[in-house]
Order: structure tokens, then sequence, then C-alpha cells
């Protein structure tokens, strides 16, 4: 079951009391460090622009400094998942109490927005990739117009210089023979450009150059979100538990559904104190 239950029981009460208490706890603990920086950056087009980003780094310090001093959970690494420009940062926490299972999801959702360092060189780089696109696509052309005088002679030799596109394309395809000494052709007449594999290469170099001067912008709404609003892709701030009984030990099965009113005292109060644990590991974990 998911956090806050239904009923107006003590278990469902004393739960939902400090699961809201974390959450809130939760919320602080990170906000400080979710502040938007304004930063300098570069557009596709050379543009120079303000704008604003947080540290994810900062996030992920915190989470393993609460991480450290969370005792007796069993705690999971620090994770990222990336869906196009949408990022979480997150872990996970769980617990058996009693035959009590509890499952604790603490994290971030933000997007994410790839731009340029601040540097002529960008432009440069970016001037020297047109140029050699123009040149590439000369030498290509040229390339192609030879080539295809040369195929044309080679299909002359056996008669074939007439047949019409399709027609070719049947024969190519049935006749392996001819297929062969078309692409020997082909490769002894690339062979004859060797400056346009150093045109590419150079371009590779640049594009590696290029990408090297990129850099991202993270973006966030400090707010809480829930689950739903988490999987719509929502930015924000997320933390939730869920409750579940452990209905055989050795194989792990677990059922979500809990009558609350059967559970005693004594175990409410177990699971409650080792919930207040999470609140006073976050209080007590550096910023």
């Amino acid at each position: 079951m998911r956090v806050p239950l239904n009923g107006n029981d003590e278990f469902v009460s004393d739960v939902n009391n400090v699961v809201n208490q974390i959450n809130d706890e939760f919320i602080e603990f990170l906000r400080p460090k979710l502040k938007m920086e304004k930063v300098k950056v570069m557009l596709g087009d050379g543009t120079v622009t303000s704008s604003e980003t947080f540290d994810p780094t900062e996030i992920r310090n915190l989470y393993s400094s609460f991480l450290k001093k969370l005792s007796e959970w069993i705690i999971s690494d620090v994770s990222v998942s990336k869906t196009e420009d949408l990022h979480r940062l997150f872990f996970q926490i769980s617990i058996i109490i009693d035959k009590f299972y509890l499952y604790g999801y603490f994290g971030i959702q933000y997007h994410s927005l790839a731009v340029y360092k601040v540097d002529k060189k960008v432009l440069e780089i970016q001037k020297e990739l047109i140029k050699l696109d123009q040149e590439s696509f000369e030498r290509f052309s040229s390339l192609a117009i030879q080539g295809n005088e040369k195929i044309k002679e080679e299909l002359k030799k056996y008669g074939y210089e007439k047949l019409d596109f399709e027609e070719l394309f049947t024969l190519i395809f049935e006749d392996s023979l001819l297929m062969t000494r078309l692409e020997k052709i082909a490769l002894k007449h690339e062979n004859e450009f060797p400056d346009i594999a150093e045109l590419n290469k150079k371009r590779e170099k640049l594009l590696l150059e290029l990408n090297e001067m990129i850099i991202h912008l993270y973006r966030i709404t400090p707010v809480k979100i829930d689950y739903n609003r988490l999987i719509q892709g929502e930015e924000g701030i997320i933390s939730y538990f869920d409750i579940e009984v452990i209905k055989n030990k050795k194989s792990g099965i677990r059922d979500p559904y809990i009558n609350t009113k059967s559970i005693k005292s004594h175990t409410t109060n177990q699971i409650v104190n080792k919930l207040n644990e999470v609140i006073y590991t976050i209080r007590n974990s550096s910023h």
C-alpha cells in the first residue's frame, strides 16, 4: 500500500504523520542545492546568452551523505535514468519489520539542455566544418560523375548501355558476376580519391572537438511531486513509501493489502521508530 494510507486507526494515523514529515524534511534537505545559478552559454548559432542551471553533483553528494548515516536499512546505489532530456536522480531504501516490508523512494526529476561553452573556438570549428562539408560535396560530386562514366563504359562492353534503371537493377541483382565486376570498378575508382578519406578524418576530429565544448544546463522546479506527476514527466522532488505484508519469507511473496486495524501497537511503534530514524538522519546529514 502506498502511504498515505486510508483509514482512521492508530497505525494509519501514526504512519501517515511520520511519512508526511519525511517528505517535508526531504524537500528542505535538497532545496538549498536546487537554487538555479546564472551562467553564460553559447547557442548553436553562436549567440551568447544568459541561462540558469543547478549542479546535480551536489544532490548526489547529499544523497551519499544521507545513505552513509542511515543504519539497518537496505540501501541502493544512487542511480540516474535518462529519457531524452528528462533525467531522474534517485535512491531507494527498504527494511523488514516483523512481517512487514517497507520500501522508500527518494529522488528528483529534472530536464537537461545541451549548449556550448562560451568560447570562440566553437565558431572556428563550425566554420571549418562548413568548409570541409562543401569541399567534401564537391569531391563526392566529381567522384560520382567520373564513377558513373566508368560504370557506363563497363556496361557498354556487354551491350547493356540502353537498359532503363529497372531493367539494369534486375540484371545486376540476378547476375552476381556482373555485380562483382561493377563493385570492383567502383572500389578502384574510390581509391583514386584518397583525399576524400582524409577529409572525413578531419571532419570526425572536428566533431569530437566540438562535442568536448558541449555543456549541459539542468532545470528543475523545487516543488513536491507525487508518483503520478513523476510518471507524467513533471519536474520536482519526490519521496514516497510503500508498505506490504510478507506472505512467505522464503519465496519473498508480498501482499499490498494490509488490514491496518489488526496491527498491534508494538509493531506500529517499531515501524514508526524506523521511519523516525529516517527523519533524524536527514536532519543530521550535511548540506
